[in-house]
């Protein structure tokens, strides 16, 4: 019986090369250009704000990271790059109500190159299980500030239907809103 699971082993083997074999040589130059794997495509960055290369005004500013598919709302990673520096931002970006965009509160400063690497320790996740690939975003700053939050959200392009920026623990109050200016 061992002998006969050993030839049959060994028959399979042969077929395989043999037919590797026709394979290379029946078309030598084909490639293969991506690997899909069940579970669809990696999720890429397609779209952010600022754009990468872009100029914006410093001050208050709200990083928009756009993905091709839906994503995780615990799965992100964002850190340094090397070259440039590295806006100081709150610790998690938030995934918004269309699933694919996580909005990253941050500041920075005047005349300043800034740069941060997008999925540097692979963690954004497409809703399919599978990582996104990592991605840089460099841009730079104006002498132009933005001083409220209001106003840097409306600067990437959001609006209300964008929620939740931020949420409060209290499960009755809902998403953050700001206040009103009060009159002198």
């Amino acid at each position: 019986m061992r002998s006969a699971s050993i030839t049959a082993f060994a028959g399979v083997l042969l077929f395989a090369a043999s037919h590797a074999a026709f394979a290379s040589s029946a078309s030598p130059t084909t490639k293969v250009a991506e690997l899909v794997v069940p579970g669809g495509p990696p999720p890429k960055l397609v779209t952010s704000f600022p754009a990468d290369g872009g100029e914006v005004a410093a001050g208050a500013l709200v990083i928009k990271l756009v993905f091709d598919q839906a994503m995780t709302a615990d799965g992100w990673s964002y850190g340094r790059s090397g070259d440039a520096e590295f806006p100081a931002c709150l610790a998690k970006p938030r995934l918004l109500a269309d699933g694919r965009t996580f909005a990253l509160l941050c500041t920075v400063a005047a005349h300043k190159a800034y740069a941060l690497e997008v999925n540097a320790a692979p963690a954004f996740t497409g809703a399919n299980g599978r990582l996104a690939k990592p991605s840089r975003l460099s841009f730079t700053t104006t002498d132009t500030a933005v001083l409220s939050l209001h106003d840097a959200l409306e600067q990437a392009g959001l609006t209300e239907a964008d929620e939740p920026i931020m949420t409060w623990r209290d499960p009755g109050a809902g998403v953050s809103k700001s206040l009103p200016p009060s009159a002198p």
